[in-house]
């Protein structure tokens, strides 16, 4: 999603203009009620499956549980969602929250597309003392100089390695191999890739390195802002992989949805990816179990001060936007993130979307009905979104980044080269999206 910042500051521009004179009048702040004398809040989110279907159960929840507000909740697609949003609330006509990613929302946070939402958690009675540290910590953004957390947990998941536990246990392999390092998980995956062809030790997309890139080397940038994608920490990881993919491994140029399909087919013996394969190789009949990421030897630095973890995240979030203002909206949109993220339903939310509970007073025996679920709930303080921290480029740095892997592995090209060129684009998104 690429925005140009002369486009998102007239865009903001635009909202503030538009806010400032809905102010003007006595009832244009006045919030639409349904028929029933209910003030009516516009909810957007892209679940499709039974993690939609769960969803819609709390929202049905929320709107049974109380007499003041009714969420609408409304599908919309994953790959237009935040386009549509930004416009959408720049003419006041959009949702009133939305969940997005992190990787947009710092920089939709600060250009005023979203509010900020510090006095939620200012209120200990909404319990948000009960969240996962590291989940907040990256929404938590500086904005005009303060410290400020601009969104709520949504659906925060960690990735992990699935593996077929048939073919672990036929090369031989016991709990005992499970990898601690990442070198460790290149090794185990030559032991189960068997020479004919027939089958491969992992299943690896070659795109989406970000948290790779930060495990095994110095990432893209600091977290200052300062490029790091070109040294010679990367260049010896890039030549490592290389060599994995040239050795026959891993099946050459996947995406994540290639390589999910070449685990759950039996074609490969592990692969990479958040808790909702734990229902797709069921239901293909694949037995599986999962072990964390393991670390690399790298000497990125991230926000928390600890280095070498290689776990991503799809780091999902509730954003108020900015058309709610303090409108009567606002304390019902609070009142659902409270609900939400509560004990029991989030227990009803882990069960039936896979995602790891928000809430550390959920137990594993309360998800002893789906246990990896709670088995993958514990890799959530180490695990990070994989681009963020940006004020805009999220999409043209993803795709810098794309480009340099696949490359890596499907070209002969020189490594070095693709680094420079790596740098200098990243360089000049950084250079784009900075403060005047």
């Amino acid at each position: 999603m690429k925005f140009k910042k002369s486009l998102m500051a007239a865009a903001a521009a635009t909202l503030a203009l538009a806010m400032g004179l809905a102010g003007c009048g006595s009832s244009s702040n006045d919030a639409e009620t349904t028929a029933d004398g209910k003030v009516k809040i516009t909810m957007w989110h892209g679940f499709s499956e039974a993690d939609g279907k769960t969803l819609q159960s709390i929202v049905d929840g929320f709107n049974k549980s109380q007499d003041k507000y009714e969420i609408d909740a409304q599908l919309q697609p994953w790959s237009t969602i935040g386009e549509t949003m930004v416009t959408k609330v720049t003419s006041g006509d959009g949702p009133d929250f939305v969940t997005t990613g992190a990787d947009n929302g710092q920089g939709w946070s600060l250009d005023g597309t979203f509010q900020c939402v510090s006095d939620f958690y200012d209120n200990k009675d909404n319990e948000t003392d009960n969240y996962i540290e590291n989940v907040v910590d990256q929404i938590t953004f500086n904005v005009d100089g303060n410290e400020e957390k601009c969104a709520v947990p949504m659906g925060y998941a960690p990735t992990a390695v699935w593996y077929n536990t048939d073919m672990w246990q036929a090369a031989g392999l016991t709990d005992a191999d499970i990898p601690q390092t990442w070198d460790q998980l290149l090794e185990v995956a030559k032991k189960l890739t068997k020479s004919d062809g027939s089958q491969y030790g992992i299943a690896l997309a070659d795109a989406g390195w970000a948290p790779f890139m930060k495990g095994n080397g110095t990432g893209l940038y600091t977290t200052d802002g300062k490029v790091s994608i070109n040294s010679e920490e990367n260049k010896a990881f890039l030549e490592k992989m290389r060599g994995f993919y040239k050795g026959g491994y891993t099946v050459p140029g996947m995406d994540d949805t290639a390589a999910r399909e070449s685990f759950e087919s039996g074609q490969s013996a592990m692969v990479i990816v958040g808790p909702w394969e734990d229902q797709a190789a069921t239901d293909k009949g694949i037995n599986h179990d999962l072990f964390p990421v393991p670390d690399g030897s790298g000497s990125y630095t991230y926000p928390d001060g600890t280095k070498g973890s290689n776990i991503g995240s799809t780091g999902l979030y509730w954003w108020v936007t900015s058309q709610v203002g303090d409108s009567a909206k606002k304390d019902g949109i609070y009142e659902f993130f409270k609900y939400y993220n509560n004990h029991d339903n989030q227990v009803k939310w882990s069960l039936g979307s896979a995602y790891p509970p928000n809430n550390t007073t959920v137990t594993a025996d309360e998800l002893s009905e789906r246990p990896l679920i709670a088995k993958i709930s514990e890799n959530t303080s180490k695990s990070f979104i994989g681009i963020a921290g940006l004020k805009g480029g999220f999409g043209d740095i993803a795709a810098t980044l794309d480009t340099l892997t696949t490359n890596t592995t499907r070209t002969d090209d020189d490594i070095q080269s693709l680094l420079d060129e790596a740098q200098s684009k990243i360089q000049g998104y950084l250079d784009e999206y900075a403060e005047n």
